[in-house]
């Protein structure tokens, strides 16, 4: 059924691309939505009961998303498309209700409001539109960049002979520690370790 309604929404899309599902929630409320409050902003208290209960679902399939009321029983009640600017209007008095954008299959578009019974469940959704939202910027990013010249860094010690300096006191002094080490080493040691040997 998804995948249908996809494609009737979007007839250019591929049938080889993969549905995506970026939220699932049992149980939505859809309301018919009254006047805006005074500030300009809808009041989820105004809406009176659900005129529909049902599952929503945020899917994609390729770069092309949408939200999904369905029944219960089968079929779907409204569809919302969702792209990279696609922002849920939220409500004055609550943090569960949305107001949503839907499209039917002429194409005409109306408002209506959407709710639900916790608050997680309302993150869900907010949460899967940014995801699908944060994969498309991505894509269009790197879209954008793709024939942008890449510093190429020299990690080379370049030309020339590398010199370390190193007087001759210090080698004095260096043989003079190891030998005196050694000394030490073969008091301590029961058999006979010759001169020559190097310890590490």
């Amino acid at each position: 059924r998804i995948n249908a309604v996809l494609h009737q929404a979007y007839p250019s899309m591929s049938e080889d691309q993969v549905i995506k599902t970026y939220a699932s929630i049992e149980t939505c409320f859809a309301f018919r939505l009254a006047a805006r409050t005074g500030a300009g902003q809808y009041s989820a208290k105004t809406w009176g009961d659900p005129a529909w209960q049902g599952k929503c679902k945020m899917v994609a399939k390729g770069d092309k998303g949408m939200i999904i009321l369905e029944h219960e029983t089968g079929g779907y009640f409204a569809k919302s498309p969702v792209d990279i600017d696609t922002v849920l209007e939220g409500v004055v008095d609550s943090s569960r209700y949305f107001v949503l954008r839907v499209v039917n299959d002429e194409g005409k578009k109306a408002f209506i409001g959407i709710g639900f019974g916790d608050r997680s469940h309302a993150f869900d959704l907010k949460s899967g539109i940014q995801r699908f939202q944060n994969i498309l910027k991505a894509e269009k990013d790197a879209q954008e960049h793709k024939n942008d010249p890449v510093e190429q860094k020299d990690y080379s010690l370049g030309k020339g002979k590398i010199h370390v300096n190193l007087s001759k006191n210090q080698l004095k002094t260096k043989g003079k520690k190891d030998k005196s080490k050694k000394k030490k080493k073969k008091k301590k040691t029961e058999e006979d370790v010759p001169e020559d040997w190097v310890q590490f």
